[in-house]
């Protein structure tokens, strides 16, 4: 008798595509081989991070889910853990801290403890209607000395800072229903905050430990995270994007917004920019075509993208977040393949940047080398890690996802 695959699933709603990720979890929770994909472009039906249209969205979901499906050889069927990459949403993160003293008649602090100051952390008061999706630990206190992990520490009392991030549950359940009525009942649902699962997919322990600025520009938004001490200290949603840059083109300069998207995506406004030409002959939106000076569209392009950088330097400033970080910049997301977004980052950052891109996969003919799919990599590896490590549990809630973070910085690179 053959043994069914462990199988796990990852989807994205982008707001130009809707992604289907099928993969088979190894023992050690690791993502073993890809084993599907489906891609489906629909524009319109999400849109900055958040379904807008259901009925759109569903139909193309249900596509999406039924090419991966066939490209993996109906493996579907055996899926337990389905991982859905969230973004908008009104997504907010808050600090928390939970402590416990140490009982123990050596003091030593053990994985009890440990996990009793996480969950202690989590116990925060939301206002109506917002569900915690996800937490990550940014760092311990024993006896108020920093640590990254304190097991087999000693002292009397633990302190441990959580990252917790939340969001409306509404909202949420926007995605949940939208997979449930595809026919995916059987399978756990779980939320995943976009950069986290990109974190998990393309940075390396190193990064994390040093510490980094992930930013994942996408086209109807831009999500970023700080990395410090191999902790999550900071996050947050810019309702900003590449589809932004094009919306800017298409108004200033009377394109056609399907135009100035070619330009961007295609790589030909690069080329046009090196060739050192002096302009681009496009029809307007009336049809007759115009000779735009490649100024215009560099002046409109780099306003737009200075100005989601400083909105989140901004917002790192108001956080507090650190400054000194030793790994530099890691760009993600669609809008890292627009070859003037990793200079501007690194003006505005005043750091090195690198452009982040899945290393470690492969199998079933798919091709995820883009920082397109950092995401839904990071997503997939994920649902292997969460299926194979921890028992299944059916209840929504906090008691789900939540915990996969903190407990995939502490076993990955805390020990």
């Amino acid at each position: 008798m053959f043994n069914k695959r462990n199988v796990v699933c990852a989807v994205e709603f982008g707001t130009s595509k809707i992604q289907v990720l099928i993969g088979e979890a190894g023992s050690r929770g690791e993502v073993n081989a890809i084993l599907g994909q489906g891609i489906v472009h629909v524009p319109g039906a999400v849109i900055k991070g958040e379904i807008a249209d259901i009925e759109r969205a569903s139909e193309a979901f249900g596509k999406a889910l039924e090419d991966a499906d066939r490209s993996s050889g109906g493996e579907l069927v055996n899926c337990h853990l389905l991982t859905v990459l969230v973004s908008g949403c009104g997504i907010e993160s808050n600090p928390a801290k939970g402590s416990v003293t140490v009982k123990n008649p050596d003091r030593i602090i053990t994985e009890n403890e440990k996990q009793e100051a996480n969950e202690n952390a989590k116990v925060i008061v939301l206002s109506s209607g917002r569900e915690i999706i996800n937490t990550s630990v940014s760092h311990y206190l024993v006896d108020n000395r920093r640590v990254s992990n304190p097991l087999q520490q000693s002292g009397s009392r633990l302190e441990a800072f959580v990252h917790i991030i939340h969001a409306v549950a509404s909202r949420i359940e926007n995605y949940r229903s939208v997979v449930i009525n595809a026919g995916v009942e059987d399978a756990r649902i779980e939320p995943v905050f976009a950069p986290l699962a990109a974190g998990i997919g393309i940075c390396s322990e190193l990064e994390k430990e040093n510490g980094a600025l992930l930013v994942d520009l996408g086209a109807g938004s831009t999500e970023y995270l700080v990395y410090f001490d191999r902790g999550v200290c900071a996050s947050g949603v810019i309702q900003l994007g590449m589809e932004h840059v094009a919306n800017d083109l298409a108004i200033g300069l009377k394109l056609h917004i399907d135009t100035c998207r070619k330009l961007l995506e295609s790589g030909s406004l690069e080329k046009a920019i090196r060739e050192k030409r002096a302009a681009l002959e496009l029809p307007g939106v009336t049809g007759r075509t115009r000779t735009i000076p490649l100024s215009s569209f560099e002046v409109i392009v780099d306003a737009r993208l200075r100005e989601i950088f400083e909105l989140i330097r901004k917002q790192l400033r108001d956080k507090n977040a650190p400054r000194a970080l030793g790994a530099g910049g890691i760009l993600t997301g669609g809008g890292a393949e627009f070859f003037r977004s990793r200079e501007l980052f690194s003006d505005i950052f005043d750091m090195n940047c690198r452009i982040g891109v899945p290393s470690d996969a492969g199998g079933a003919g798919v091709d995820l080398d883009s920082p397109r799919f950092s995401a839904v990599w990071g997503a997939l590896k994920v649902a292997a890690f969460f299926q194979q490590n921890f028992a299944p549990v059916r209840e929504r809630g906090i008691n789900k996802m939540v915990n996969v973070f903190s407990q995939w910085l502490g076993r990955r690179g805390g020990k």
